[in-house]
């Protein structure tokens, strides 16, 4: 098979791959925290107010964020027809399959097909990336174009490119991803790059693409939109999407701030389930060095110099480690050869161990009948909020019967030949059947779990009905405090709010052309106020992002 047919074999495969964990769960759940609803409503006002320069949420207030996403979801709204969560979500799932067919491409120059193939498979197939995949957020826009920059800087530095329009598309990719989440997009890419270059000493280089024309193409497009943001915003965008969400943040922390030691646990956790190859990828290094080899040398660079920085700022996150991950599929590159066999066989009895407790949930479950009597013992050692989700994920489990049993079985014996496949150092083997554990796990979660936490804090059930019974000409008003940003894009368009005593709500509460719309506590304060009210038109199921707002529709004279 020619090398042709085989990369196009491949890229059938990732995109397969991709198509499979990302596009079939786009809508598969309702908006339900607050950062999703809070995207979908600056896309939803480029959509019906055709504002696509500087779109606002709600017809007026300032995005957090430059409009990049947002941008890629109202034309993927234009083009479809839609404006839903599929097409709000869809930008993500877009960028995250081109990223892994980024990172193919280079993987294939590097060490050939078959360690692109996997390195493709391997940041397709990591939890966080999956998990942005599938959301309304500016994340993956970001990661994206971060990831496809330094891909592309490395490309060039190799000579794999040499043609000078090459030079000008990276330019152009560093400027665009400032429209993704401001100067990051510029920041994270030339750190690396920076650093690269000065630990090999490539003064050369560094004089080059500091004083490439190109440099021209990064500051039009970054700093000319933000210019004609700045005099349609005036100080209200400058303090919001520059100084409170980048300086702010990262000195202050801006209501995120963590200790310098924060990301050390989510490096690991969210690159489940290649998390376990870590300690060969960092045993590895060790073993090497760190300047043994350039291809090498820029990936560690890639990773420790992102992580660093996001340590060092006060504001944090767990998804900000998401461009971290790219960097980190290498580990396939350094497991091949010169690892300890102790380092194989403790992660090969990691998965058996993982597997024999499946195998042990599913057989209680057949003794006992009840899926969730495994996870019981863990609901005491959970946060409040946390709990809230526990419980709904517990009562989903008792609703799977014999699906539950075979699940549980079929993924047992994976984690099992998974062990197996290591403790004989077969990484080839244990590489497919992880990538099969992520199929496995993004089936249940997506599929099952995540949707009925989805439904019991989503408002669209609930909206819904508010607009069967709200005719056109009646009036609808907001009161109390709740996160309304899910209301307003089910609604369709603004609702405004209302700001009075609840002595003086309760006297309007009864018959009348107009409608209000409060959270359950309000609405029990409303009630002392004047006892003999008549009954909410609709109570909500869902019960907002933190589980403790559920909301209530009634009718008033206003």
């Amino acid at each position: 098979m020619s090398d042709q047919t085989t990369s196009t074999w491949h890229f059938l495969l990732l995109v397969g791959l991709c198509g499979i964990l990302y596009f079939p769960y786009l809508g598969n759940t309702p908006f339900f925290d607050k950062g999703e609803p809070r995207e979908a409503l600056a896309v939803q006002d480029i959509v019906q107010r055709g504002e696509w320069l500087f779109p606002l949420k709600r017809a007026s207030a300032i995005p957090s964020k430059p409009p990049l996403f947002h941008w890629s979801a109202a034309l993927t709204s234009q083009v479809s027809g839609k404006l839903d969560e599929v097409t709000i979500r869809f930008p993500s799932a877009l960028y995250a399959t081109l990223g892994v067919l980024c990172l193919y491409v280079l993987g294939r120059k590097l060490y050939g097909g078959e360690v692109g193939l996997l390195a493709g498979a391997i940041l397709a197939t990591t939890l966080i990336y999956e998990n942005q995949a599938v959301s309304a957020r500016v994340d993956m826009t970001l990661s994206f174009f971060v990831t496809v920059s330094l891909l592309l800087f490395y490309a060039l530095c190799r000579g794999f490119f040499v043609h000078w329009l090459w030079y000008f598309l990276l330019y152009a990719l560093v400027g665009v991803g400032t429209l993704a989440k401001g100067p990051l997009g510029i920041l994270l890419p030339g750190l690396v790059i920076a650093l690269f270059l000065t630990i090999k000493r490539r003064w050369d280089l560094f004089i080059k693409f500091a004083f490439h024309p190109g440099v021209i193409v990064t500051v039009l497009l970054a700093v000319g939109w933000y210019s004609l943001a700045i005099t349609r915003g005036g100080e209200g965008f400058l303090s919001r999407q520059l100084l409170q969400e980048n300086f702010e943040r990262f000195f202050g922390g801006s209501g995120h701030s963590h200790p310098l030691y924060y990301y050390v646990p989510y490096l690991f956790s969210l690159g489940v389930p290649w998390c376990l190859f870590l300690p060969l990828v960092l045993w590895d290094s060790l073993r090497r060095g760190i300047l043994a080899e350039d291809d090498r040398l820029f990936f560690i660079v890639w990773l420790i110099g992102m992580f660093i920085f996001f340590s060092a700022s006060m504001g944090k996150r767990p998804v900000y480690l998401l461009p971290l991950y790219p960097a980190i599929w290498f580990y396939r590159y350094a497991a091949a050869g010169g690892v300890r066999l102790w380092l194989f066989r403790a992660i090969a009895c990691f998965a058996a161990v993982t597997g024999l407790l499946l195998l042990f949930v599913a057989l209680g479950d057949l003794w006992v009948h009840d899926p969730s009597w495994f996870f019981s013992p863990i609901e005491r050692l959970l946060k409040p909020k946390d709990r809230a989700n526990f419980e709904v994920v517990r009562n989903e489990l008792a609703n799977f019967g014999w699906r539950f049993d075979l699940l549980a079985i079929v993924s047992a014996l994976v984690w099992l030949s998974l062990g197996y496949s290591l403790w004989t150092q077969r990484v080839r083997m244990a590489a497919q059947q992880l990538v099969l554990v992520s199929l496995l796990f993004g089936f249940v979660s997506r599929g099952f779990v995540v949707p009925e936490i989805a439904n019991s804090k989503s408002y669209r059930e609930f909206v819904g009905e508010v607009n069967r019974r709200v005719k056109p000409g009646e009036k609808i008003y907001l009161y109390g405090e709740f996160n309304s940003d899910p209301v307003i894009f089910y609604f369709g368009g603004t609702i405004d709010t209302l700001e009075q005593a609840p002595a003086t709500i309760a006297a309007k509460i009864g018959a009348g052309d107009s409608y209000i719309i409060m959270p359950e506590q309000s609405w029990k304060e409303i009630q002392k106020a004047k006892a003999d009210l008549p009954a909410p038109l609709v109570i909500s199921k869902g019960k907002g992002p933190e589980g403790d707002a559920p909301l209530v529709l009634v009718q008033a004279n206003l």
